[in-house]
């Protein structure tokens, strides 16, 4: 098994302090596998196979387990009387009612560690954290990045030069399953295809009602149509109006909640760096894996530059910035990312915005008056350079972190 260091490392960090590691992402992203590796991890650091205690609730294994007072009861019996800290790992638990009583009761009455996957955001909600208190951290996970995917790849295949893994990697995506082996493009996208049905029914659709499957069906379309562009949930609405298939604005904010809640999309926000906080408007959406527009829309030479915008974002969003689109006067930075006091500013070039120039890029970072790093972006592999501390670097070398920092 290949090891996603990258998050098994972050997580066992924090496996000195007893409390709930919370995985989180879309199905199929690698958490349960991550999951995994922790647990194995553990074992080859000395924790007996006693103290180590493993339960799905994905498929129909525990599906007696309804409560939380039914989960704690399970646990506890197979603890039994094992000595020292207890490793207890719990994948999809959400489907449990309470689950997170019981996590926080085992905690209190054992000396316990706990460790958690779940593909729908409920798993971290509100009510969740609270119970919690301030005894969780949570992980986000996604498909695999780019130095991951020529990783897998490397196990069973010659890779080619970065350029064409690059565009392999644009096109096919990082869900981990995919790149075990060798898929034709077709096969692969077959596979997308059902990690999304997938994802729908069980964590867009789950328990709710589900009048109107062409209204969802359309509003997926229209958000995977338009990645990486302003979003108008009334250019939405009135889209469908001129189908003769009308639907309110309020039902599109419900099912893109269902969407984002379900990892599949995620929302960038406008920041404004004069003002220095978030705007409400204007946002725009990503997708979990760039592989999803194309399973499931097709190809067009058109979309290729968003998918790499795409790209981009999630490797933002991996590395642990909260990720903003700039907005400086009449001026707008692709990415603005915040991490704790850091702050880098990202500027796409041509592939992801033909009418651009490097010169114009280089205006609009130019124009920031500060000294966070700034960088632009592009596939031309002689353009990169340092002009005035604005970096000009390789995509694929930005996503393998070859550059200066």
């Amino acid at each position: 098994m290949l090891k996603r260091t990258l998050y098994t490392e972050r997580v066992l960090a924090a496996a000195a302090e007893p409390s709930v590691k919370i995985l989180t992402g879309m199905k199929r992203s690698g958490k349960t596998t991550i999951l995994g590796l922790v647990r194995d991890e553990l074992s080859a650091r000395g924790v007996a196979r006693s103290n180590i205690v493993s339960m799905s609730f994905e498929g129909l294994e525990n599906a007696e387990i309804t409560d939380s007072s039914e989960l704690y009861s399970a646990i506890t019996a197979r603890i039994g009387a094992a000595e020292g800290r207890v490793y207890i790992f719990l994948d999809e638990p959400q489907r449990v009612l309470g689950w997170e009583r019981a996590a926080l009761h085992l905690l209190h009455d054992l000396d316990s560690d706990i460790y958690i996957s779940g593909s729908n955001a409920s798993v971290v909600s509100p009510s969740v954290t609270a119970i919690l208190e301030d005894r969780y951290e949570v992980f986000p996970i996604t498909p695999l990045s780019f130095s991951e995917f020529l990783e897998f790849r490397e196990s069973y295949t010659t890779t080619e030069d970065t350029a064409r893994e690059l565009a392999r990697y644009v096109m096919t995506g990082g869900f981990p399953a995919l790149h075990l082996r060798a898929h034709a493009q077709d096969e692969a996208y077959t596979h997308v295809r059902d990690i999304m049905s997938a994802a729908v029914w069980g964590d867009v659709v789950g328990s709710h009602q589900l009048r109107r499957a062409d209204q969802l069906v359309r509003i997926i379309r229209f958000v995977f149509e338009n990645v990486g562009h302003t979003f108008s949930a009334k250019r939405l609405s009135d889209s469908l109006k001129s189908e003769s298939k009308e639907i309110n604005i309020e039902t599109v904010y419900t099912y893109l909640e269902r969407l984002e809640n379900a990892y599949i999309i995620s929302r960038c926000r406008r920041y404004d760096l004069q003002a220095e906080e978030p705007l409400k408007t204007q946002e725009k959406f990503y997708l979990a894996d760039p592989a999803l527009r194309f399973a499931m829309l097709g190809f067009a030479p058109d979309t290729i530059g968003k998918a790499i915008e795409n790209v981009v974002y999630l490797e933002l969003v991996r590395r642990g910035y909260e990720v903003f689109i700039g907005k400086h006067g009449r001026r707008e930075i692709d990415f603005t990312a915040n991490r704790g006091d850091e702050r880098v500013y990202i500027q796409l070039g041509r592939e992801a915005h033909p009418d651009r120039s490097e010169l114009d890029a280089y205006r609009t970072l130019s124009a920031l008056r500060d000294n966070y790093p700034k960088f632009i972006l592009t596939t031309d592999p002689n353009a990169a350079g340092n002009r005035s501390g604005i970096q000009t670097v390789g995509i694929s070398d930005f996503l393998l972190g070859k550059y200066g920092r």
